[in-house]
């Protein structure tokens, strides 16, 4: 069932003029949405609209600054800022995923939905990432219109080096201050509710303590709860979030070639891919130890070799679960690690340390493209051909995808890649299928 995006009030004169709000202009649709009515409907909301008050940090222009780009600069800043790769709202003076605050309605800050809402073809998606999404480009330029208007600047030089570094459909995985790009594509929200490891690394254990680290990575509660600029959000605005996300599924694949995949999944089945991959039961999909040998080939689960030093880092929070952040550096006690283990704890998530990577979901595989968690393989044919015979350089977009830039290897995942073609050919379709 479809539902509507809710009609907030389009106040802006340039939305007007462009929009035309006089009219009343129909309200999003989403494919997957849910009905007003539905238990989960709140939970939407938030993911839409909900910016967790992080509004108060001001790590963007005012409303007003937003809003005049697009009539002072429509060649780069018009429809919403469709260049960069935002969906546009015609219902509303912003574009999905930039919303603004509760608490401080002449700011604004991106919602869940920036991210993780895609345009397919039969209409736009929960949950799916937004792969044409270039947010680091899109802040740069932002910064450097509002530093030209005579403000002080909301980035500094290496933030912005590092967000033009990114790409499309790409996040940093570190932390601002940290030297180096480690990108990270934006992930699927699909069957969050089943799974029993989350995000790359599979420390969180259910969807309650994803959202949570999330939204503390969103800044709301950090990097103290007493502390904070921004308190973390009280349960009761949680809840319903948490039952929403839970509940997404992957949008439907597309029609494929039925004997091709029936010869896919025998190619699937009698490569043991479901040793990591559970098809009925994604529940049982498990976190994949990284090999710290040196023959180069991956390990199934259960190998258990030690975690090797640059392994994937998926958000600030988790970088600091694994690592500490170094604030307490010659005084015996890491500071980021302790607010982070009392956020944990005072907060009751259930998280774990892993030594590998989880091991993803392969339904609806097909919308997800490029694959890796750095997105650095475009396609599932790319995924099947040995690491060396990969694309090094690709565009995605206007981007060029360098492989040999730090955090940007293609190398990883290994298996069927020694596949004869007409196998390959077949699982792609299989996968294609799900």
């Amino acid at each position: 069932m479809s539902t509507v995006y809710r009609n907030l009030t389009c106040t802006a004169v340039i939305a007007s003029s462009l929009w035309g709000c006089g009219a009343d202009p129909a309200p999003l649709e989403f494919v997957n949405g849910l009905d007003p009515a539905h238990p989960g409907y709140a939970g939407q909301e938030r993911f839409l609209t909900d910016t967790w008050d992080t509004e108060l940090l001001d790590e963007w222009p005012p409303a007003e600054f937003m809003l005049a780009l697009m009539e002072d600069e429509p060649e780069v800043f018009g429809e919403q800022f469709a260049a960069f790769g935002f969906i546009p709202d015609p219902a509303r003076d912003l574009p999905v995923g930039l919303a603004r605050g509760v608490k401080d309605p002449e700011r604004i800050h991106e919602t869940c939905a920036l991210c993780h809402v895609q345009r397919l073809d039969d209409g736009l998606w929960l949950g799916v990432p937004n792969t044409g999404l270039d947010i680091g480009r899109f802040r740069v330029e932002v910064n450097r219109r509002w530093v030209a208007a005579g403000h002080a600047p909301l980035m500094t030089e290496l933030q912005e080096t590092k967000a033009l570094a990114l790409g499309p459909g790409r996040t940093n995985a570190e932390s601002s201050g940290y030297p180096d790009v480690v990108p990270a594509d934006f992930p699927p929200y699909f069957e969050l509710g089943q799974r029993q490891y989350l995000n790359y690394m599979g420390t969180g254990q259910d969807v309650r303590t994803e959202i949570h680290f999330a939204v503390f990575s969103f800044g709301a509660g950090s990097p103290n709860e007493e502390t904070a600029k921004v308190p973390f959000p009280d349960e009761a605005r949680i809840a319903p979030f948490i039952e929403f996300l839970g509940g997404l599924a992957p949008p439907p694949a597309p029609s494929q070639d039925a004997g091709e995949v029936a010869r896919g999944r025998a190619v699937f089945e009698a490569e043991r891919c479901g040793a990591c991959h559970h098809l009925d039961d994604v529940s049982l999909d498990a976190v994949v130890t990284l090999d710290t040998s040196t023959t180069g080939v991956e390990r199934l689960p259960g190998e258990d070799p030690a975690l090797p030093n640059g392994s994937i880092r998926t958000s600030r929070a988790h970088r600091i679960l694994q690592d500490g952040d170094g604030g307490g550096e010659g005084s015996g006690t890491d500071v980021g690690l302790g607010d982070l283990i009392a956020f944990i704890i005072g907060r009751g998530l259930a998280v774990r340390r892993t030594d590998g990577y989880r091991a993803n979901t392969l339904r609806g595989l097909w919308a997800t493209a490029p694959y890796l968690h750095n997105g650095s393989v475009p396609t599932l044919e790319a995924l099947l051909t040995r690491p060396e015979d990969r694309p090094t350089r690709w565009m995605r977009g206007d981007f060029e995808v360098d492989t040999s830039r730090f955090g940007s290897s293609n190398e990883g995942h290994t298996f069927g890649t020694t596949l004869e073609a007409a196998d390959k050919a077949a699982l792609a379709a299989f996968l294609r299928s799900l």
